[in-house]
C-alpha cells in the first residue's frame, strides 16, 4: 500500500477465496509480474480522492454505508508480463483490487490494478464478437473499449466501499455468508460500479456516453456468465441478468435474439440491485442470501439459447496466455 512510484509491480500470495467452496475461507496463491503505464496511473489517481464521496453516495439506507474506506486508496492502469497458479488457473484477472483483507481496507484503503493489455485482449477477442450477436443492431456503436475499461475499473472501486462487517454483530461480511460471499461481492462490484459511473457523470466528474456504459455493461454479463455456475463472477452475472429481465432493464428481439437496453429502466435496476445486496451483506443473514442467489442465480430457457448461440460460432470463453521463458527466448 506504500510503494507509489515503482515502475514495476509483483503481486504473490495466497489471495482469492473462489475455489473454497465449503465455506469460502480458505485462499489459492498466485503470482503477476506487472509494468505500470505512469501516463494512464496519473489519469485514473484523482479518483481515488472521490472514494468518501462514493460511499456517502450509494443507494443504500445510512445505517448501510456509516464504514468510512481507508484515504490512501489509488488507481493505477498496467500490462500484465506474467501470471501463475489461481489467476492463470481458469477465467484471466483483468483488474485487481487488494489487499482482501478487511482490516486493512478500512485502515488504510486499497490498490487497483486495471490491467489494460489483458483488458483489452478480452475487449477484441470475445466482447466485440458477442455484442455482433446478442447486442441489437442499433446499439452496437456503444460497445466501446474505453466504456468497457471505465465499468471494469469501477468495479474495483466498488470493492473497497460498502459495508465489511455486519450491522448486528460486527462480524466480517466474508464469514458471516461464507461460501454465499463471493457471488454477492462480486455482485455489488459490479452494480456499484455502473451505479458510480453514473453518478460522476452526472456531476461532470468524469466524461462518458452512458449509453456507451449501458450497453457494454449488458454485453459483459453474457461473457462472464459462460465461466459458470463454479464461478462467483458466472453466479453473479446470472443474477444481475435476470434481475434486471424482471425490472425490464432490457428487451430481447423475438425475431433475432438480440438485446437492447432500456436506459432509464436499468439505471433504476441498478440502483435498486445495489442497494438489495448491499442490505444482503450488512444483516450477515446467511438464509436469506443463499435464498437470493438460489432463485436469481439461474439460467432461463432464452438465456441458455443464447448462450448456445455463442458455442455454436466458436466465440472463446476466455483467452489463453502464451508466457515464460521460451517467448521470450523466441523473440529475443
Amino acid at each position: 500500500m506504500d510503494m507509489k512510484s515503482n515502475r514495476i509491480d509483483i503481486v504473490i500470495g495466497p489471495i482469492e477465496n473462489y475455489e473454497d467452496q465449503l465455506f469460502g475461507y480458505r485462499t489459492s496463491a498466485e503470482a503477476y509480474v506487472l509494468i505500470k503505464d505512469l501516463e494512464w496511473s496519473d489519469r485514473l489517481a484523482r479518483y481515488a480522492s472521490l472514494l468518501p464521496r462514493l460511499q456517502e453516495a450509494l443507494p443504500v439506507a445510512d445505517a448501510y454505508k456509516q464504514e468510512r474506506p481507508g484515504t490512501d486508496s489509488d488507481l493505477g492502469a498496467y500490462d500484465v508480463v506474467y501470471y501463475a497458479g489461481d489467476c492463470n488457473s481458469g477465467s484471466k484477472t483483468i483488474a485487481i483490487n487488494l489487499p482482501n483483507d478487511e482490516q486493512v481496507q478500512l485502515e488504510k484503503g486499497t490498490r487497483r490494478l486495471q490491467l489494460k493489455n489483458a483488458m483489452r485482449a478480452k475487449f477484441d477477442e470475445i466482447l466485440v464478437p458477442i455484442s455482433g450477436v446478442l447486442i441489437a443492431a442499433d446499439q452496437r456503436q456503444h460497445i466501446t473499449f474505453d466504456a468497457f475499461f471505465a465499468n471494469t475499473m469501477f468495479h474495483e472501486v466498488a470493492h473497497g466501499l460498502g459495508i465489511k462487517r455486519t450491522i448486528a454483530d460486527g462480524q466480517s461480511v466474508r464469514r458471516a455468508l461464507a461460501e454465499r460471499a463471493s457471488a454477492l461481492e462480486e455482485g455489488k462490484a459490479d452494480v456499484l460500479g455502473l451505479f458510480m459511473v453514473t453518478w460522476l457523470a452526472d456531476r461532470g466528474e468524469i466524461e462518458v456516453d452512458l449509453r456507451d456504459n449501458y450497453v457494454t455493461f449488458l454485453a459483459s454479463i453474457f461473457r462472464s456468465i459462460r465461466f459458470g455456475s463454479s464461478s462467483a463472477h458466472g453466479v453473479a452475472n446470472r443474477i444481475r441478468f435476470n434481475y434486471f429481465q424482471e425490472r425490464d432493464a432490457f428487451h430481447q428481439d423475438p425475431e433475432n435474439g438480440t438485446y437492447s437496453v432500456d436506459f432509464d429502466a436499468m439505471q433504476e435496476a441498478v440502483r435498486s440491485l445495489s442497494d438489495r445486496i448491499l442490505r444482503l451483506q450488512g444483516d450477515g443473514d446467511y438464509d436469506a442470501a443463499s435464498t437470493f442467489i438460489e432463485e436469481m442465480g439461474v439460467v432461463g430457457d432464452s438465456l441458455q439459447e443464447s448462450l448456445d448461440r455463442l458455442t455454436e460460432l466458436g466465440i472463446p470463453v476466455d483467452i489463453v496466455f502464451e508466457q515464460g521463458m521460451s517467448v521470450l527466448e523466441s523473440e529475443g
